[in-house]
């Protein structure tokens, strides 16, 4: 299970890390007795306007798939391929050596461990993946916006939960001109910080949906059968 946090944050599934400033800006989180503390808003005249955009942009992509670079709060790095289809489906491909596969059906988040055969299970519903993996994604209304910053590098984006029933926060991270989705990162309120920066992506293609069902779930459908 501890894997399974570092993925998707210690609110129930994924510091600062080696990535330059040039690569995603150079804002990252300060901490004071446990609970991070984010830069607010660079301009806060325009934040409705802003959100809005960055919803349209989200809202746009109906699936991708491309590399991804982990970088972890323990200093570990793991790379992989990534693929997105919306409403809620992701998978997570690890390459080796690491044994990780993580799947999203879009209802449960799967991690299995192939090298251990073991899984572990959490709804996608209490991780902060699903602020932005729903089908109409409208972050004002889904979370409470603690964070809106602007630079020449990025837009950077950081919300929260705002029931106050899952913990940590997520910061998602937009190219300052096109949208484009670049990265996210999962902090939890011990300071630790999760990054997941993607590259190579290629956009609303035909994604077999077969690669958002976990083999569990096929070896139980032939078992009905």
């Amino acid at each position: 299970m501890k894997k399974l946090k570092q993925i998707v944050g210690v609110t129930a599934l994924m510091s600062a890390l080696a990535i330059s400033a040039g690569a995603l800006g150079q804002t990252s989180p300060a901490y004071s007795g446990g609970t991070p503390v984010y830069a607010a808003f660079t301009d806060p005249q325009n934040v409705e306007n802003d959100l809005n955009r960055i919803d349209a942009a989200l809202n746009s992509i109906t699936d991708f798939e491309g590399r991804f670079t982990q970088y972890s709060p323990d200093g570990r790095v793991d790379t992989g391929i990534i693929y997105l289809s919306r409403p809620g489906r992701m998978r997570f491909e690890y390459d080796d050596p690491n044994p990780l596969l993580v799947v999203s059906d879009g209802v449960t988040l799967v991690q299995h461990d192939k090298a251990l055969e073991m899984s572990d299970r959490v709804p996608l519903s209490s991780t902060p993946l699903n602020f932005f993996l729903k089908e109409n994604v409208q972050l004002a209304r889904d979370t409470e916006v603690v964070g809106l910053t602007k630079s020449a590098q990025e837009i950077r984006v950081t919300a929260r939960d705002g029931s106050g029933e899952m913990d940590g926060v997520i910061s998602m991270i937009f190219d300052p001109v096109t949208l484009a989705f670049q990265a996210w990162i999962i902090g939890d309120s011990f300071g630790g910080e999760t990054r997941i920066v993607l590259s190579d992506l290629s956009y609303n293609g035909n994604i077999n949906p077969r690669l958002f069902i976990h083999d569990d779930d096929n070896r139980r459908d032939r078992r009905r059968r």
